[in-house]
């Protein structure tokens, strides 16, 4: 790993024939993995994080949310967050792959549809009160079912568990959020770009380039991403590359110039000017600020 890296996590990543989820017990787990926990990282799967008490601060991506009791936090795969270094936490952790809860065409469009993946400003739910009752008994039949391990029906069972946990809390959570679109994304192309975007923001692509893998005109991608995101793709690229750029600036000690290369920019001095363009601030500026 370079000094412009951020620390990864992985779960499973090599070993696709086992369970692409498990539970842990949030008091434990960061008792055993307080240093890598404490330190800003990211990970290539999802995560939710059942706080049982109140206690602290959990941070996400340059802000710093509340810790109150019975609140769920969802980590989407690559996103940076961290832990206090506390030893109080009670609650769960849920890591799972993507590839567990989407098997099939239906999936990975209804997963379009989650906002609570996809809300960076509010990437928490508090349980009501009146839905302990309701939300409680996944995480019981979850922590039974995860004793049968390689039984028949094991893996569909805990698939169908999670998933039916998400979308409850989902369902919940649109009724308090407006800002969600009223229309359904169904268009399996737009997680199709997401993905590819992910894993080629640093590779300087062209809006035409993406939409050349995905078989699509550039019209019809702009149309599909305004439509899904309010950007246009452009747009939509350099927000990420961007995102990331102040990830480095902000958890890593890493030279500018390292950091332009890292992100796909022959130039430094034109990475500046890119930075500077989108943020009013020039990396070293941003630095200083967040310091």
């Amino acid at each position: 790993m370079s000094n412009s890296d951020i620390e990864k996590y992985h779960f499973l990543e090599n070993e696709p024939e086992k369970l692409q989820f498990d539970i842990f017990d949030l008091s434990e787990y960061h008792q055993q993995f307080a240093d890598g926990s404490s330190s800003a990282h990211t990970h290539s799967f999802y995560q939710i994080i059942w706080f049982k008490n109140k206690t602290g601060k959990h941070y996400i991506d340059f802000e710093e949310f509340e810790i109150n009791k019975d609140r769920l936090f969802f980590i989407a795969k690559n996103q940076v967050h961290y832990f206090e270094k506390r030893d109080d936490y009670e609650g769960y952790l849920l890591h799972f792959n993507e590839s567990f809860i989407l098997s099939n065409e239906a999936d990975i469009n209804f997963f379009l549809t989650y906002s609570i993946f996809n809300n960076k400003k509010e990437p928490f739910f508090d349980i009501p009160e009146e839905m302990q009752h309701l939300l409680s008994p996944f995480i019981s039949q979850m922590t039974r079912e995860l004793e049968n391990k390689g039984e028949f029906g094991n893996k569909r069972i805990l698939s169908n568990l999670l998933k039916s946990l998400l979308l409850i809390i989902e369902r919940e959570k649109r009724k308090s959020i407006s800002t969600i679109s009223s229309t359904v994304m169904t268009n399996s192309n737009y997680l199709n770009f997401r993905n590819l975007l992910e894993n080629n923001f640093t590779e300087n692509w062209s809006v035409a380039n993406y939409a050349d893998k995905l078989a699509v005109s550039t019209k019809t991608l702009n149309a599909l991403i305004k439509k899904e995101s309010g950007n246009t793709v452009s747009q939509t690229i350099a927000n990420r590359v961007i995102l990331e750029a102040k990830r480095k600036l902000t958890h890593t000690n890493a030279y500018i110039n390292d950091i332009a290369l890292d992100l796909g920019f022959q130039d430094p001095y034109y990475f500046i000017r890119y930075f500077k363009k989108h943020v009013h601030l020039s990396p070293t500026q941003f630095r200083k600020s967040i310091s």
